[in-house]
């Protein structure tokens, strides 16, 4: 049952929406080109999550300002500091599950692309899962830039491994008061388990997740000017 569901909802519809989007002039007949479609228009259908799990950096300022007051408030009570953090995160609805939902699709994506290019991703044996409406391909090219996308990629792991760093160093910066050994640690080396993991992988992994960060990055600095617009009308 597990399995039927699995080809029938997840690998089927993402598997035609690929060839669509590959088999079609506005992707020039490059799988590359098709799974950066594919990861926009993810993440825009996951948008409102993002947002959601993005608060502005004006939201988060604030916050650990209380955080701070608070650890100053209760130095003597670590415990009762604690209790008291913990009440205003709930006081602020932080929520970690919007984060997690959008990070739990992309994996889920990850896992159906990994289906999708085992064995090849021309193999006929996948064709019969084409609805009526999705041209069976000719040929499938896996040529993106300079890259062989059906093949691992040092080059394309390690952009994936120094952007994922610059995002975490950005996103550390605005918190670096708070910052423990784990984050720290969290910072170095989750890149470098990234990278290692992506390097044994085909470079299409890399091309969506590195596809995926941008977006986010992209995201968050539309956001900021949003922000600093809405805080200079504010003032006026």
């Amino acid at each position: 049952m597990f399995h039927e569901f699995w080809v029938k909802y997840l690998f089927q519809p993402l598997y035609n929406l690929l060839i669509y989007l590959y088999w079609n002039d506005f992707s020039y007949f490059n799988l590359g080109i098709a799974v950066i479609y594919l990861t926009i228009i993810l993440r825009v259908i996951l948008l409102p999550l993002s947002i959601i799990s993005e608060r502005s950096k004006a939201f988060y300022d604030d916050l650990s300002r209380k955080i701070k007051e608070i650890y100053t408030d209760f130095a003597n009570d670590p415990v009762k500091a604690k209790n008291e953090v913990r009440k205003l995160l709930r006081k602020n609805q932080i929520r970690p599950w919007a984060k997690v939902i959008v990070l739990g699709v992309q994996l889920l994506v990850l896992i159906v692309l990994y289906q999708v290019f085992l064995g090849g991703i021309g193999g006929v044996d996948k064709y019969h899962l084409l609805y009526p409406f999705v041209t069976e391909p000719e040929f499938i090219n896996v040529n993106f830039l300079i890259f062989d996308i059906s093949k691992h990629s040092v080059i394309l792991s390690g952009l994936v491994g120094v952007v994922l760093f610059l995002e975490i160093a950005v996103s550390q910066a605005s918190r670096s008061e708070f910052l423990t050994r784990r984050d720290v640690l969290y910072r170095f080396f989750f890149p470098l388990f990234v990278f290692a993991l992506l390097v044994i992988l085909p470079a299409v992994k890399a091309l969506f997740i590195l596809t995926s960060i941008l977006f986010s990055i992209i995201i968050i600095l539309v956001r900021n000017l949003f922000g600093a617009l809405y805080r200079q009308i504010s003032k006026k």
